[in-house]
């Protein structure tokens, strides 16, 4: 009892002198029997999350093994008892599943069949290592198309097993989000992809262990996406090109432009289909048909394939359309041959054709008269009891014909 007393107050003065390490041993105090030989020469090597104890064995006959206390200052008021090595022949013990960076107090006593104990041993102060500091380098390569690129010097402890990207955006510089875990020490690159363009992103990147223990995060580090290219500016589309409407614009002032792009839809508000890219300023959108119209929109497209917006606003262009139709004012026979006389009706007509039908039994004939230069026109090959149908066709220089003139019908009377 005596003993158990000076034990007691033992624990007492170093309380006084160092803290919580010499507080009751347990919240049940033990069974002491001051025969019993203590536990001596106690050595501990720390880790993050254990500490590893070596001790001078004990090996007599009175003990059945050893009993380990675990204090943590700050949050324990007592130690309490966390292991019990049931050999006595055993020198070593590992306590697990501590906190990284914390300071623990041990005690450890002997115990026999009775379940009586030893006095404690001199109290050992252990700290646990802290969680290592994530990498100590790390950048992010801005300005590439719809991606970051990030990098990082590997980490040195060779218990890293994983490196864990987060990302927030500038709007919202606190809402952090893992994005991905990449895995190996050795691993310095994570790419980023799918994101959007011309967008500020901000990155840190926390280390894994073996042990699941995750660090805290790097240094945060920002990077723009490539921004899209610049439209062009200044579409123009002519109207009076035969079979063809010609395009141009001014370059896009990005300089990385590599091509164009031309959309074409034959309504001005909707459906716009590609038609074509083209490196140059330029474009001969080839239209078999005359006067027909084409709304447009160009956009520029820069090396890494970066298209520039569509312009909401498109351009229109049409073909040269046909000139205008003739009209006749005179249509006779004369002496068994038709005469024809009309007007021109356009500036760019540059000759006529009149065409002439008739029938021949079931058989329909044609013919065309061409290069009439004059605005009259005589028929000499006609037969009588033939019914004969005239139209007139203005041809302008590029060979554009007009639309046939309204028909007027002469014939002369069989005379049998």
């Amino acid at each position: 009892m005596k003993f158990w007393i000076q034990t007691v107050c033992l624990t007492l003065l170093m309380v006084a002198m160092g803290g919580c390490a010499g507080k009751n041993l347990t919240s049940k105090t033990p069974k002491v029997a001051p025969n019993l030989p203590p536990v001596t020469s106690i050595k501990t090597l720390s880790d993050l999350t254990s500490v590893g104890f070596e001790w001078k064995m004990v090996p007599s006959q009175e003990i059945e093994g050893y009993h380990l206390y675990r204090l943590e200052p700050g949050k324990e008021q007592k130690l309490k008892r966390v292991a019990t090595i049931a050999d006595r022949y055993s020198s070593h013990y590992v306590d697990t599943k501590l906190k990284p960076g914390q300071e623990y107090v041990y005690q450890m006593s002997t115990y026999n069949k009775e379940g009586f104990e030893s006095k404690q041993s001199e109290p050992v102060r252990v700290r646990t290592k802290p969680v290592p500091e994530s990498v100590s380098f790390v950048r992010a390569i801005a300005n590439l198309p719809k991606r970051v690129k990030l990098i990082w010097r590997p980490h040195q402890n060779s218990q890293v097993s994983a490196y864990i990207i987060e990302r927030a955006v500038v709007r919202e510089p606190n809402n952090w989000t893992k994005i991905a875990t990449v895995e190996n020490r050795l691993s310095a690159e994570y790419m980023d992809k799918d994101l959007k363009d011309g967008e500020v992103y901000i990155y840190r990147v926390r280390v894994k262990l073996c042990n699941g223990i995750i660090t805290g995060p790097s240094t945060a580090v920002k990077a723009i996406t490539k921004p899209l290219p610049l439209p062009p500016m200044g579409l123009h589309a002519t109207i009076d090109k035969p079979k063809k409407i010609h395009l141009e614009w001014q370059p896009s002032p990005t300089k990385d432009v590599v091509y164009y792009k031309v959309y074409r839809s034959p309504f001005s508000s909707a459906f716009y289909s590609y038609r074509a890219k083209t490196d140059k300023i330029t474009y001969d959108d080839i239209v078999d048909e005359d006067g027909k119209i084409y709304y447009y929109k160009v956009t520029a497209v820069d090396k890494d394939g970066l298209e520039s917006p569509i312009s909401e606003v498109p351009v229109m262009g049409s073909t040269l359309s046909k000139p205008a139709t003739p009209t006749i004012t005179d249509a006779r026979v004369v002496d068994n041959h038709a005469i024809l006389r009309w007007n021109s009706n356009d500036k760019r007509t540059k000759s006529y054709v009149v065409v002439r039908n008739h029938w021949e039994g079931l058989i329909k004939r044609k013919r065309e008269f061409i290069n009439i230069s004059k605005t009259d026109f005589m028929d000499t090959m006609m037969q009588p009891g033939t019914r004969y149908t005239y139209r007139v066709i203005a041809v302008d220089k590029y060979g554009i014909r007009s639309e046939p003139s309204e028909p007027v019908e002469l014939f002369i009377e069989d005379i049998h």
